[in-house]
């Protein structure tokens, strides 16, 4: 009521306006249409100028009602809009379409004023402003409390929540938010509409649902604006639209739809887009931001989260995960550009699909990486790793299967056995608690069994984007032993060092703090340059390219939560050329035969225990002797 006051419109007017937008809406379409847009103007003199969409469209009706409104008005001398009535019918949706695509198109031109929506049959009446039901109260511009209001603010809360409904372009969490506002579920909207997940280094993670503090449609898009603003920012648009953004996605509920609405987002603005046509594993798309030149790179994906999350990790035109100053320089873009624009033109908000053809990527890609990957991974010979003992691999319900038995192939190797009920994407990750294979036999047994069954004696898997690696050996006495992260990595490590064929004084050797020691003890013993670098690989992969500048090979890079990177392939952790290493690793021992828990202990008596395998050693008295200084 106070804000139509301040424009001069009566509540008697507003009623009026909103009966006009209906009868021209109802007036221009016969009785079955699905959708229905009718437009009404309250112009500066008091006169109301009616139109109506002329097209029976799925999205974008109200675009044409508001177009031949406008030219009404401009033709009959009106110069100034005191508000606007829409009234929109669509069979199965909410109020979605109104502020993205009334608003835009008058703003410069007019400026700020009352937008009036009529009440729609799957929507709802607003409380705050009952006194005027049946119409509910929209405006074009949007306070602040709005994206965060006050957790101790009822009125900015529920505002929140009504806004929200205007801009959400996915029909289920609309629906999730109607449901908080008809049932006064006020608590809620107060847990998820009050703070906002975070955008840092890792991009968004979190679980998916309506509100600002959970993974959802509306985040996606309001994030990819902000990005495509910061690229403009930095890069400017002839750069933006010759280079662009490579985008990729897994297998896990929405993570498509979010893919492609932020390749919508990037086409409104005119930034080219690499949108892979179907799911990759996450190395992928670090590969391609370097292979293809782009300028930045988004992976849709919560790698070995719950099924009911999601997440959106991006990359920097180096390959390597953001880093400090762009994270910032992201969110601050996200925060001022959170009213979503009006992407109808280039996205499906039906079908939650970009409306343009895609360029066949993943294939020409995926050659691509295996070709650059053989030339730096090829160790053994061929006909060595097809003397190799059978290899079980699960992709934990992933996205790994095609991507590794495809580079095993190439390496020489007879196909892996897969566990079957764990080789295709599965979003509900059905035949586990946790999808990650940190987790121990809680997610391996399905190997085991397998492995069992097949008289292997090694599982190799990957999580499901297929960035990270376990690995486990079944013993003398029937048991699995599975390695933890540091263990592999120091067996990676000796077997990168020992195999390699030049100048070991011109090669390096990268790990976290967080990680074992040993692999500092290996470098030391053989000559190599090692570094140290914060926890996380976007630190580990941007040092990897400073001593690439200096003129060293690095050889491996790891980070003891199963996450390995060999040589310069990929700037990120890659549980696909990982698990290839890793069974050439396991070929050369079995000319041997030598299983892997002999291998390591051969690299102990080599280089020494260092303290953080100690620690994991029941019996650490009888290896006190044998520390080495590397602790």
């Amino acid at each position: 009521m106070n804000i139509l006051k301040e424009y001069g419109v009566t509540p008697e007017q507003a009623a009026k306006l909103c009966e006009d937008a209906i009868k021209a809406a109802e007036l221009a379409h016969a009785p079955y249409s699905k959708f229905l847009v009718g437009c009404a103007i309250l112009a500066g003199s008091g006169r109301t100028i009616t139109a109506a969409n002329v097209e029976n469209v799925s999205y974008g009706g109200s675009i044409c009602a508001e177009r031949s409104a406008i030219v009404k008005l401009r033709s009959e001398g009106e110069k100034e809009i005191k508000a606007i009535a829409v009234y929109i019918k669509f069979e199965g949706y909410s109020l979605y379409p109104i502020p993205c695509a009334i608003c835009r198109q008058v703003l410069a031109e007019f400026g700020y004023f009352p937008i009036i929506c009529c009440k729609t049959p799957s929507s709802y009446i607003v409380k705050s402003v009952s006194s005027l039901c049946p119409y509910v109260f929209r405006y074009l511009t949007y306070p602040k409390h709005v994206f965060e209001p006050d957790p101790n603010n009822l009125t900015e809360i529920i505002d929140s929540a009504e806004y929200w409904l205007q801009m959400d372009p996915d029909i289920k969490t609309r629906q999730e938010v109607e449901a908080w506002l008809v049932h006064d579920n006020y608590k809620a909207m107060r847990k998820y509409m009050c703070k906002r997940i975070d955008f840092g280094t890792a991009g968004l993670r979190g679980q998916m649902g309506a509100g600002y503090s959970r993974m959802n449609f509306l985040v996606v898009q309001q994030a990819a604006q902000g990005l495509s603003k910061y690229l403009l920012e930095q890069f400017g648009a002839e750069e933006c639209k010759n280079r662009g953004v490579a985008i990729g996605y897994d297998g896990r509920y929405n993570s498509k739809g979010y893919a492609h609405i932020s390749a919508a987002v990037f086409k409104h603005f005119n930034i080219k887009c690499f949108l892979f046509e179907e799911y990759v594993c996450t190395p992928i798309v670090p590969y391609a931001v370097v292979k293809y030149n782009c300028l930045a790179g988004i992976m849709v994906t919560a790698s070995h989260n719950p099924k009911m999350d999601n997440g959106y990790k991006v990359y920097w035109t180096n390959g390597a995960q953001i880093i400090e100053p762009h994270d910032k320089g992201i969110k601050s873009q996200i925060l001022k550009n959170l009213p979503t624009i009006e992407l109808g033109e280039y996205f499906d908000y039906e079908k939650q699909l970009v409306k343009y053809p895609l360029e066949p990527l993943r294939e020409k890609t995926m050659n691509l990486y295996f070709e650059d990957a053989l030339k730096q991974i090829s160790i053994n010979s061929q006909e060595v790793n097809a003397k190799c003992k059978p290899i079980v691999h699960t992709s934990m319900h992933g996205v790994g299967h095609i991507f590794f038995t495809n580079l095993m192939k190439r390496l020489g190797f007879k196909e892996p056995i897969a566990v079957k009920e764990q080789m295709l994407p599965d979003p509900e990750f059905s035949t586990v608690i946790y999808p990650n294979p940190e987790e121990g036999e809680g997610s391996l047994n399905l190997s085991f069994k397998t492995a069992d069954a097949n008289g292997c004696e090694i599982v190799l898997a990957n999580d499901p984007d297929a960035d990270r690696l376990a690995v486990a050996e079944k013993q003398k006495d029937g048991n699995w032993r599975i390695f933890t992260g540091d263990q592999l990595g120091s067996m990676f490590a000796y077997y990168f060092v020992k195999n390699y064929k030049g100048d070991l004084s011109k090669c390096a050797l990268v790990a976290s703090t967080v990680s074992s020691k040993m692999i500092k003890g290996i470098a030391e013993k053989y000559k190599l340059r090692f570094e140290e670098t914060l926890t996380g690989f976007k630190w580990i992969s941007n040092k990897v390219i400073d001593l690439e500048k200096e003129g060293y090979t690095v050889l491996f890079s790891y980070e003891e939560a199963i996450g390995f990177s060999i040589g310069s392939v990929v700037r990120d952790k890659d549980g696909v050329v990982a698990g290839c290493c890793f069974a050439q690793l396991y070929a050369q021992l079995c000319e041997k035969n030598m299983t892997l828990s002999e291998y390591l202990e051969e690299i102990y008596k080599d280089v020494g225990l260092s303290l953080i395998h100690i620690c994991r050693c029941r019996r650490i008295e009888r290896c006190r002797s044998r520390w080495s200084p590397y602790h």
